[in-house]
């Protein structure tokens, strides 16, 4: 690796400008990418000297979902590779996804999988920013999404896997079983909240669990499958709950506030989950409102207990 990042910097001494699309949609600049896409610019425009990466790629790691999306629905191939071949010497890097996967850019990931992004393609590397510097894990977008303790992004890329291979698992059966409970929750909701996250869920007397996590996990990714919100990622909510010092029993309305504030929230989901006969549990949901600290709506049911602690 440290070969690696040595001889790529040294190969990007040569001061080689970067192709005009890779600018502007690594600096975000949507109307710049349109314009130059207009002029017909070759969207998967690349060069050898920036690691073969497309505007595609310098979008997704620079998170522009906005400019992503433009970018894939005027012709940009989200399974482009980047890669290097500097004295001899061959890097595989990554797809626009393997990027997403490594910073747990959830929207992003759903909308590269949307847009025909192979989900399983052959392992690369994380990197950071301009140049594609080397930042720590190798193996494919979902080996890294693991390692890095992005579970939602993990859920999304299993999902897309299974369902490849024609198998029922992942989204399709989550939705099966928290479809219901997640729609009836939404379904009065008629706010201008945009961006929701699912605080987790403890017993009904306060105790942490780990069936609360998983039940918490299956809540977000039905969320982001509906597509009616933008959905938190749960690592940043459990660094936020840590900075706070709160705990997930302790949710009121004023910690709602301010926990909702610093995740960038309009909307809070809290619950209980109560263990019941015969591998299930009872799962209670309440939609909260940032702005005021107050429930919104509220709803219970039952969910099969199908994993091990």
């Amino acid at each position: 690796m440290k070969k690696y990042s040595i001889l790529l910097l040294a190969a990007l001494g040569c001061g080689c400008a970067a192709p005009a699309i890779y600018n502007a949609a690594g600096q975000g600049d949507l109307t710049r990418v349109q314009a130059l896409l207009a002029s017909g610019t070759d969207p998967n425009e690349h060069s050898k000297y920036y690691a073969n990466e497309t505007a595609l790629h310098e979008a997704v790691i620079y998170s522009h979902p906005e400019v992503a999306r433009y970018l894939l629905e005027h012709g940009a191939d989200p399974n482009a590779e980047a890669s290097t071949n500097i004295l001899g010497h061959f890097q595989n890097i990554g797809t626009p996804l393997m990027y997403a996967s490594c910073k747990g850019q959830t929207a992003l990931v759903q909308l590269l999988l949307e847009h025909g992004a192979d989900p399983d393609p052959k392992p690369g590397i994380c990197v950071r920013g301009r140049y594609s510097q080397p930042d720590g894990d190798e193996g494919t977008p979902l080996q890294v999404a693991e390692k890095r303790g992005h579970s939602v992004v993990a859920q999304l890329l299993k999902s897309a896997i299974s369902s490849r291979l024609g198998l029922t698992t992942g989204t399709a059966r989550n939705a099966d079983a928290y479809g219901p409970l997640v729609g009836a929750l939404l379904k009065d909701y008629k706010g201008g909240g945009r961006t929701i996250a699912v605080t987790g869920f403890t017993r009904p007397d306060g105790r942490a669990t780990a069936d609360g996590t998983v039940v918490a996990e299956r809540v977000t990714t039905e969320l982001i499958r509906q597509k009616r919100l933008t959905v938190v990622e749960r690592k940043a909510i459990e660094k936020v709950l840590s900075e706070l010092k709160l705990q997930l029993s302790g949710i009121d309305a004023d910690s709602t506030r301010k926990l909702g504030k610093m995740l960038g929230a309009d909307l809070l989901v809290v619950g209980t989950v109560t263990e019941l006969p015969g591998s299930r549990l009872e799962v209670n949901l309440r939609l909260a409102s940032v702005e005021s600290g107050e429930a919104i709506s509220a709803v219970s049911g039952q969910v099969a207990k199908d994993w091990l602690n």
